[in-house]
């Protein structure tokens, strides 16, 4: 009996909880294939090798990153805010999605183990990610103070979804969008009072 054809996006999402789950180092080709119910030589079908298959996971959540999460920072549709709150949310689904966690951050752990174009791909998703936060902030307080709470933004969001993942607790995603929502309204404060 055939296997049953899947979509590329099948594919990729099965492959991404695996990469989640062993990391890239301990991922095989066969065990990408069994966690699609593939055989490895069907496996092959759709991608030659484990970077191909990474590679376009992730490009497709950069994309996904950019325009389901990162442009609602940007719609002035949203009260200010209710941006930041309803990015937060859209961020924690995201890194709920299967087995928690954050597969770039996942990923970067393993950069000296990694392809340049695999660690050029991780740094641009995490730039876009500042970039996003940095437009963000800078609506509400200096240009310098905007860039240094949108990096240690990203970084605290790694630290806490590594956590939540760690101790299976929500606790720290959920405070460390309190501790951002403080530091902005401390920033829109001192602006109406200068």
């Amino acid at each position: 009996m055939r296997p049953q054809k899947l979509s590329k996006e099948q594919i990729q999402l099965h492959c991404m909880q695996t990469f989640k789950t062993h990391g890239y180092a301990g991922t095989s080709m066969d065990l990408l294939a069994k966690s699609c119910g593939l055989s490895k030589a069907a496996f092959y079908y759709y991608y030659p090798n484990k970077e191909a298959l990474v590679l376009d996971i992730l490009q497709v959540s950069q994309q996904y990153l950019n325009h389901k999460l990162f442009s609602i920072l940007c719609d002035t549709h949203l009260e200010y805010y209710v941006r930041f709150e309803h990015a937060h949310q859209q961020a924690v689904n995201f890194f709920s999605i299967g087995i928690q966690g954050c597969l770039v951050g996942m990923l970067s752990l393993e950069i000296p183990h990694l392809s340049e174009q695999i660690h050029l791909k991780i740094q641009s998703i995490f730039q876009d990610w500042e970039l996003a936060l940095f437009h963000y902030f800078q609506q509400v307080m200096p240009i310098a103070q905007a860039e240094a709470l949108a990096k240690i933004s990203v970084a605290d969001y790694e630290g806490a979804i590594l956590m939540t993942r760690l101790k299976q607790d929500d606790f720290y995603l959920t405070h460390v969008a309190e501790r951002i929502l403080k530091q902005l309204s401390m920033a829109v404060m001192e602006a109406a009072e200068a």
